[in-house]
């Protein structure tokens, strides 16, 4: 019996730790039921029955899936129809199985599902990312989600990464009534998948620390150590495993799927992705938002692996220069100044404005908070070593982390992913301009220390690892 099994699947448990936490900004944990284990996937008719009353919209993309027996999708399909319940099939994406959550998909899941009693997604982070979406926009239609890869953390709140203008945004939509995780699906799920919930969960070691600079410096007053504590609950373990995920070992696959989990619930808690979304995943959604269409994409979770090395050296250079006086003159740029660099640094992705307006709507809030702190900025400097050693409980090093990565046989470089060099600086030195968060980039930048040398020397230390690019 491996660690996490009895906490993770006892939500009144989880409950009850949350109310004892007494901290003001958590939210009740809203995921209504949670089945881990062997076999899981026979008993989706009964829990979907507590539901239905009407058709079932089983949401799902074309990429088949290996059961116990048969496919997965089928296999669902064919026990809810044995079971007596009508249903309605919602196909997803294009031929060769890519899906986005953008709004044309939303809008036409929408219409397709309209009418059901329940709403059955059956797939990956982006198709029960969608089927959350579809559960709010339909006020509230139930929602059973099948997990059939331990790819993502996200499965297990109430947002979803949705394309708004372009640009990748986590948007708040609902929790699963129900998450169910068949662990002889997850074990039979391409390896890769597997591979990409150990990076996803890498985020967990920097993305944290991120979130408590940003209480630091004035950005963010809902950090909370409930959220951050449950979302690294069993991550040691999970990376001490790190080449039993590559051999699909059970044991350790039903551990990275209950750690990824936990770290969702801790978003969902949280009402923030911060526990688990910090520089590493603005980075790597801007490496998205870049992907030309028709190219094969890089699964989300390997990126983010590869870019939690580099995020935790740069935390490793922003400390060293912090502790030699580097806070003692910080950039506060005009908008004046920011607004035409963060609009133009978009613009290779979208001439029409529309993506730069998107970005600069959100980091114009951000640099506008910093200038209202200017006060008490000046004093951070004093203020740092206390805050340098919080640090020491949250961060790992980047040795720590592409050694995980590499006993997996999960890539460590930005290459190994098809992501080009030019490609890759762009999205490092602009990943702070996309979105209201407040990370060590942002930092970095007004540092002075996260300009397009700094971003090189980042790299060349990077390659010394065999990491970055």
């Amino acid at each position: 019996m491996y660690g996490p099994r009895a906490p993770f699947c006892d939500l009144p448990g989880l409950r009850g730790r949350l109310a004892a936490a007494n901290e003001t900004t958590l939210r009740p944990l809203g995921l209504g039921g949670l089945l881990l284990g062997p076999g899981v996937l026979a008993r989706v008719p009964d829990v979907v029955a507590e539901f239905a009353h009407g058709e079932v919209a089983v949401l799902a993309d074309r990429r088949p899936m290996a059961a116990v027996a048969g496919e997965v999708k089928a296999t669902v399909t064919n026990a809810l129809n044995a079971a007596g319940m009508a249903v309605r099939r919602v196909t997803l994406g294009d031929e060769l199985a890519r899906s986005h959550a953008d709004a044309r998909t939303l809008d036409r899941a929408v219409a397709e599902t309209a009418g059901a009693s329940v709403v059955v997604s059956v797939g990956s982070g982006t198709v029960v990312d969608i089927g959350k979406a579809l559960s709010a926009r339909l006020d509230g239609v139930p929602h059973v989600a099948v997990q059939t890869a331990a790819s993502v953390s996200g499965y297990a709140d109430d947002r979803s990464v949705l394309l708004v203008d372009g640009v990748k945004r986590t948007t708040a939509t609902r929790w699963p009534e129900r998450l169910l995780i068949d662990s002889d699906v997850i074990a039979r799920a391409p390896v890769e998948l597997n591979r990409a919930g150990l990076g996803d969960l890498l985020a967990t070691y920097t993305a944290p620390a991120d979130w408590l600079l940003a209480r630091f410096v004035g950005q963010d007053d809902n950090y909370s150590p409930f959220a951050v504590a449950l979302s690294r609950a069993h991550v040691d373990c999970v990376l001490d495993r790190a080449e039993a995920i590559h051999r699909g070992d059970p044991d350790a696959l039903e551990n990275l799927t209950a750690s990824l989990t936990l770290g969702g619930i801790a978003m969902g808690v949280a009402g923030d992705t911060a526990p688990g979304s910090g520089m590493e995943h603005n980075v790597g959604h801007l490496l998205e938002m870049a992907e030309r269409p028709g190219a094969p994409a890089p699964l989300h979770g390997a990126k983010v692996g590869a870019l939690s090395v580099l995020a935790a050296m740069l935390w490793a250079r922003v400390r060293v220069v912090a502790r030699g006086g580097g806070l003692r003159s910080l950039r506060f740029p005009s908008a004046a100044e920011m607004e035409p660099r963060v609009r133009t640094a978009f613009v290779p992705l979208d001439s029409s404005g529309r993506m730069g307006q998107e970005c600069w709507r959100a980091y114009s809030r951000k640099l506008e908070c910093w200038h209202e702190a200017r006060a008490e900025l000046a004093t951070l400097w004093e203020r740092w070593p206390a805050f340098d050693e919080q640090l020491e409980g949250i961060l790992a090093s980047p040795e720590r982390l592409v050694e995980a990565l590499r006993a997996a046989r999960a890539p460590v470089r930005l290459a190994q992913l098809g992501v080009r060099d030019t490609t890759a600086r762009w999205a490092l030195m602009n990943g702070h301009l996309m979105r209201e968060r407040f990370t060590v980039a942002d930092l970095a930048y007004f540092m002075g220390i996260w300009d397009a040398p700094d971003v090189d020397g980042l790299l060349i230390a990077a390659a010394r690892l065999g990491a970055g690019l």
